[in-house]
C-alpha cells in the first residue's frame, strides 16, 4: 500500500510526498483507514513507527476548517507537545487547518493570545490544559476528536486525575484514540470507561515486536568507572548518541565531566527552562554527531530519526523502559546500536531475560 492509494485529500498527499513519505508504516496502515471510518482506536505501539502521522492524517482529513478546538491531543511532556504540533503542521500544509501547542514553562498570556486565532487542533499537556479550561479560555464542549498519546507515561507522571478531568469536559459523542507503550490496569480502566465498545485494538509494542534492526550490547562496569567507560565508547564512535540517566543530578554531573575535558555535550532534564530545552533539542536534531544526556521523562518526547547509539548509563528499572529507550535508535527502518552499562549480576540477569523474551541476543561489548 502507498499513501497515494489511501482515501485522503490531495493536499495531504502532496504534503506527505514533500516529506518523503511514500509507504505507510505498519502502525499507519493499521490506524489511518479505521480512524477515517470513525472508529475508536487503542494502540499499543512501539516508538519510531510514525505514530504521530498515523493519527494526524485522519484528523486533518476529517476536521472542518474554522471549527475551533475540533480535536484535542493530550501528551505528557512539553517536548512531545511541540513535536506533535510540528508534525501536524507539516502535514496540514495546504489544508488550512491550524494547530497549536499549549504547555507549562511558556507565557500563558502569549498562548492565550495565539488561541484567539481559533486553531482547530490543540496539542497540550494536562496541567496547562486544565489551567486554560479554568480560565474559560478553552472550551471542548464541541470537540469531535480526542487523542491520548503516551497515556502510560502521563499516568506515571501523576496525571491520571487530570486526564480524567479533561475528558469530562468533552462531549460523550466523539472519536477517541489512545496510544500507550504499555497497558497497565489503570489505562485499561480508562479505555473501558471512555471509549466505545466497538473500539479497535492493535498491538505493535516492543514486547511483541523484536527490534532486530538494533544491535544490542552490554558492558559490565563498576559504578565508579562508568564515566570512563562512557567516555571510551563515545571516543570510538562519531554517531549521534542519546545517553539515558536515571536522575537530573547524574545528567548534570556527566555534563560537567565532559566540560572538564573541554568536550561540549548537550544535557536536558525537567529543571531546565522550556526555551532552553527547545533550543537543545533543535541543536541535537541538526547535529551530525551530537551527544545528548537526558532523563527518561524528558527523552520520552524526543523524536529524532538519525540517532545511531542509545547508551543506558543508568540501567533501566523496568523492561518496558529499556525497550522504549532503545527504540529511540533504528527509527524509520534505519539500523542502530544500544549499549547498556551493567553494574552487577542482577542487572545483567534482567537484560538477559529481556533478550530471551524478545528473541534477541545481547552481546558483550568488546
Amino acid at each position: 500500500m502507498k499513501f497515494s492509494e489511501l482515501n485522503i485529500n490531495e493536499n495531504i498527499k502532496k504534503a506527505l510526498q514533500n516529506k518523503g513519505f511514500v509507504k505507510p508504516s505498519e502502525v499507519q496502515e493499521k490506524v489511518i483507514p479505521s480512524a477515517l471510518d470513525g472508529k475508536d482506536l487503542v494502540g499499543k505501539s512501539k516508538t519510531g513507527t510514525g505514530k504521530t502521522a498515523a493519527f494526524a492524517i485522519p484528523l486533518i482529513q476529517k476536521i472542518i476548517k474554522g471549527q475551533s478546538c475540533s480535536a484535542l491531543i493530550v501528551v505528557p511532556t512539553r517536548e512531545l507537545a511541540l513535536q506533535v504540533k510540528e508534525e501536524i503542521a507539516s502535514i496540514a500544509v495546504g489544508s488550512s487547518i491550524k494547530s497549536m501547542a499549549v504547555f507549562g514553562g511558556q507565557s500563558i498570556n502569549r498562548q492565550i493570545e495565539l488561541l484567539r486565532r481559533r486553531p482547530e487542533i490543540i496539542v497540550g499537556t494536562p496541567g496547562r490544559l486544565l489551567d486554560l479550561i479554568s480560565r474559560k479560555i478553552l472550551f471542548f464542549n464541541k470537540t469531535k476528536f480526542l487523542v491520548l498519546d503516551e497515556a502510560d507515561k502521563m499516568f506515571d507522571m501523576g496525571f491520571r486525575e487530570d486526564v480524567s478531568k479533561i475528558i469530562s469536559f468533552l462531549p460523550k459523542e466523539r472519536q477517541s484514540l489512545v496510544f500507550s507503550a504499555t497497558m497497565p490496569e489503570e489505562i485499561l480502566d480508562l479505555i473501558n470507561r471512555h471509549l466505545k465498545h466497538d473500539r479497535i485494538v492493535f498491538d505493535l509494542s516492543e514486547d511483541n515486536a523484536p527490534v532486530q534492526q538494533i544491535k544490542q550490547f552490554y558492558l559490565m562496569v563498576d559504578n565508579k568507572k562508568k564515566f570512563n567507560a562512557l567516555f571510551d565508547v563515545l571516543s570510538n564512535d562519531d554517531s549521534k548518541t542519546l545517553v539515558f540517566c536515571r536522575t537530573k543530578r547524574t545528567v548534570d554531573w556527566i555534563e560537567r565531566q565532559f566540560l572538564k575535558r573541554k568536550i561540549r555535550v548537550l544535557a536536558i532534564h525537567g529543571d531546565k527552562k522550556q526555551n532552553m530545552r527547545t533550543r537543545i533539542i533543535e541543536e541535537f536534531k541538526k547535529s551530525k554527531d551530537g551527544i545528548l544526556i537526558a532523563t527518561d521523562v524528558v527523552a520520552r518526547g524526543i523524536h529524532v530519526d538519525d540517532i545511531g547509539n542509545v547508551i543506558n548509563f543508568d540501567f533501566p528499572q523496568e523492561s518496558e523502559t529499556y525497550l522504549h529507550r532503545i527504540g529511540r535508535t533504528a527509527r524509520q527502518g534505519r539500523t542502530g546500536r544500544a549499549i547498556s552499562f551493567c553494574s552487577n549480576l542482577m542487572e545483567y540477569d534482567v537484560l538477559e531475560r529481556i533478550g530471551t523474551r524478545n528473541n534477541t541476543v545481547i552481546q558483550q561489548l568488546q
